[in-house]
């Protein structure tokens, strides 16, 4: 996921680095891979007003423009179709690099030298859109640098998260982090929302055929909105968020997405088909059309938003085609609703695309948080463009979903840690984390349900250790006691075993504990198998019950790599299902795997 750091920190109040926010997050499990400054293609670009365009001898889709930088006046050849009298745009001058290699130099194109460029959107790196140059705000001030112009000196975080945390895929959600780790409280948007007299009940009706697939559907109206392009503040939040602006009512659904992780759908309420909404399975066989236009035959497997009769929208992956928001709209029917991860999964895989709203669905998106989003995207709707929100939230929920309470014993926390925190320090980062806590040592904590990723006792000892720091947790060697002895032996062998076998000329590989059910059968078919849920994909759909498995799979990917000679070793665990006493089983094992030439290595390539 990418991110402004401006975002971040507007949403926070701090005044952390980016290196700093970068590594304070990644030392707390919110990984920020990369730290990419935004203006990178924006040297030595400055804002010029067109004064004059004038034909150029011998040439049909080339012009001269005469460009004002405000201390000069610059002749610049361009053939963009859509340039202007009057426009203010960004040109680059000489020795400016933009994106795809350009760099300009002085040049001469049909006997008239040019040593400068008017840039479209995609050669300063902003989208893929070069049909014409980039056409800036008529307040623009002609010769300031356009990084100063469109406050677009920032940087672009690339975050990778980890499949169990559904929350940290929102601008919010990775500010909530931030706001633990520095004892603060997020600034949330704060908005206001004034309703007309009409009723939203009057227009639109929902009804859920399956409530375990779509356990809650809202819907607002919001009517004689005007489409327009959005405000450079929005835009500018989406392209540093890798998402193209497309137009105001769409764009704003967009960026409630990525503030606060909830995907949401613009209707043109002219063109929904009735005044009801029905959540329901599609029917075998079933077409629909989605919004990219492709046509698709479905399955019950797919969960469909329909008008009463046919599907306006593949539920939490894609909109369709012919319900979708255009030029012309002027009555908006916007949904908020939470989806079973599971469906969403296998409507998107039988569709056959990756959307930003199937990604949240499928992690767990947050049940509760609806109404907060969906009264957002409609404030910005009226106060940004004069829409009319009528009065009250369609909201069918049949069954709520409540947040979890679970017991905490501050001691044991300490115990497992091997730490001596006070429990109101506990308590602290409860509630920083926005978690609900009672009592003064031994606490009851209330998990809201954007956290769907804690379920446990040990859940909770894990977020105090991420938020103090896994670097404070003492180690275990020097806090050797009736918890930590039979620990401090287990690693003593571990370290024997590995120099024995590195000193023999082994290397050791680290693989992860899953593993795919049917190579599984195939290897030990009399073992049996603890399947995941939600597996991330097919093949690797159980908790691994043998080494040799994975062995085998780093064995395949280094001969498809032409690595034929190896001397490999792992020491890791196997897993099991519970026994007849009902116990979960977890056995670490040894695994070796030889190929090739025993007398060379990798190592030994050139």
């Amino acid at each position: 996921m990418k991110i402004s750091y401006k975002w971040l920190i507007e949403l926070t109040g701090l005044n952390w680095t980016p290196d700093e926010l970068g590594d304070r997050l990644t030392l707390c499990g919110t990984a920020c891979e990369f730290i990419e400054p935004s203006d990178e293609y924006m040297d030595k670009v400055v804002v010029g007003e067109i004064n004059a365009i004038n034909p150029i001898e011998g040439a049909d889709k080339i012009r001269l423009a005469t460009v004002n930088f405000g201390e000069r006046v610059l002749d610049v050849v361009c053939g963009a179709p859509n340039i202007e009298v009057g426009q203010k745009v960004p040109v680059a001058t000489l020795g400016a690099k933009l994106a795809g290699g350009i760099e300009i130099k002085k040049a001469k194109i049909r006997g008239i030298e040019s040593e400068a460029m008017i840039c479209s959107e995609r050669e300063l790196g902003l989208s893929e859109d070069h049909q014409g140059i980039m056409v800036l705000e008529s307040n623009a001030v002609p010769g300031t640098a356009l990084a100063d112009q469109l406050d677009y000196r920032d940087n672009q975080l690339t975050f990778e998260l980890t499949p169990n945390r559904p929350d940290s895929m929102s601008a919010i959600g990775i500010a909530r982090d931030m706001a633990a780790l520095a004892s603060i409280k997020v600034k949330k948007p704060e908005f206001s929302l004034t309703e007309t007299a009409e009723k939203a009940s009057d227009y639109i009706k929902v009804s859920i055929d399956d409530p375990d697939a779509c356990p809650r559907y809202a819907a607002r109206m919001i009517k004689n909105v005007k489409i327009a392009e959005s405000p450079w503040w929005l835009k500018k939040k989406l392209i540093l968020s890798g998402i193209r602006p497309i137009s105001n009512i769409v764009d704003i659904t967009n960026l409630v997405l990525l503030e606060t992780g909830h995907p949401l759908h613009a209707f043109d309420y002219d063109r929904f088909g009735s005044k009801e909404v029905v959540v329901r399975r599609a029917k075998d066989k079933e077409k629909f059309r989605s919004l990219d236009g492709a046509d698709h035959e479905l399955t019950d497997e797919v969960l469909l938003i329909t008008n009463g009769k046919t599907g306006v929208a593949a539920g939490g992956v894609m909109g369709g085609f012919d319900s979708e928001v255009e030029d012309d709209t002027t009555n908006v029917l916007l949904e908020a609703a939470y989806f079973n991860p599971s469906v969403i999964r296998k409507s998107r895989r039988q569709l056959g695309f990756v959307t930003e709203s199937s990604q949240r669905f499928e992690k767990g998106a947050d049940p509760n948080g609806i109404e907060y989003a969906i009264n957002y995207a409609a404030s910005l709707m009226q106060t940004l463009y004069g829409g009319e929100v009528l009065s009250g939230i369609v909201d069918c929920y049949p069954n709520k979903i409540d947040p979890k309470t679970i017991s905490f014993r501050s001691k044991r926390c300490n115990d497992i840690m091997g730490t001596s925190l006070e429990p109101s320090e506990m308590k602290k980062i409860f509630e920083h984390l926005e978690f609900t806590v009672e009592g003064d040592k031994d606490f009851e904590v209330t998990v809201p349900t954007f956290r769907p990723d804690i379920e446990r006792e040990i859940d909770l000892i894990e977020e105090i250790t991420r938020i103090i720091g896994f670097d404070n947790i003492p180690d275990a060697i020097t806090n050797i006691g009736p918890l930590y002895t039979p620990i401090h032996y287990d690693d003593k062998f571990r370290t024997e075993l590995r120099t024995v076998l590195t000193g023999a000329g082994m290397d050791e590989f680290m693989s992860h504990g899953l593993a795919d059910s049917k190579l599984a059968s195939i290897l030990h078919s009399d073992r049996p198998q603890l399947n995941i849920v939600n597996p991330v994909s097919e093949e690797l759909n159980i908790m691994r019950n043998c080494l040799t498995q994975t062995a085998l799979t780093v064995i395949q990917h280094n001969l498809s790599h032409r690595s034929l000679d190896l001397s490999l070793f792992e020491i890791g665990k196997t897993y099991y299902p519970p026994n007849e006493k009902g116990e979960w089983l977890e056995k670490e094992s040894l695994v070796l795997a030889v190929t090739g030439n025993s007398s060379h290595t990798w190592r030994d390539k050139p």
